[in-house]
């Protein structure tokens, strides 16, 4: 599993607050998820992302979306650099 960094801004995520979202699988991701079901598979979910308190409400409400397509969106939005 990944440090929780803040996947948008970087910011390091300490407290309440922040949290992971988990947006919708692509092929490539399924690939790379598949690997957790060997033994003694450790890493992070293609699809599973870290998310400062800040930028948490706007990922969840993307979160059914493909990641590529919800960093795009996250991206646009005021005040979510």
């Amino acid at each position: 599993m990944r440090p929780p960094i803040c996947d948008l801004c970087g910011e390091r995520i300490s407290g309440p607050g922040g949290g992971l979202v988990s947006f919708l699988e692509t092929p490539h991701d399924k690939a790379i998820n598949k690997r957790f079901e060997e033994p003694g598979f450790v890493g992070h979910p293609a699809n599973l992302f870290w998310f400062c308190q800040r930028h948490l409400p706007a990922a969840q409400a993307l979160a059914h979306l493909r990641s590529a397509e919800a960093f795009a969106k996250l991206r646009e939005l005021p005040g979510q650099d």
